[in-house]
């Protein structure tokens, strides 16, 4: 046997096995891909799910808020007519049922 034989039978074996552990990257980058795909999906569906959530609470204080607003104008309201009525520069503050 010449040494070019005896080469080739040691080179076969290790291109072969070249190419698996070329086979087993390109799997194992694939399914580093799909994880990182599929952790993507979750925090985005995370973020929705809180936007949504943050958007009702929103509405929420906007009621709470708009409803207290509006009893304190109400309160302004009564309290501005009862101190027109005490601090009227003509009309008097008596009654005088005498008569």
């Amino acid at each position: 046997m010449s040494w070019k034989s005896i080469e080739m039978q040691v080179a076969l074996p290790r291109t072969q096995d070249a190419g698996k552990m070329q086979d087993n990257m390109v799997k194992q980058g694939q399914h580093f891909q799909e994880s990182l795909a599929q952790t993507q999906r979750k925090q985005e569906e995370r973020t929705r799910k809180r936007v949504n959530e943050f958007e009702k609470t929103e509405k929420v204080k906007n009621k709470e808020q708009h409803s207290k607003n509006l009893i304190n104008k109400k309160t302004q309201l009564e309290q501005s007519e009862e101190e027109y009525k005490m601090n009227h520069p003509y009309l008097g503050s008596q009654i005088d049922f005498n008569g």
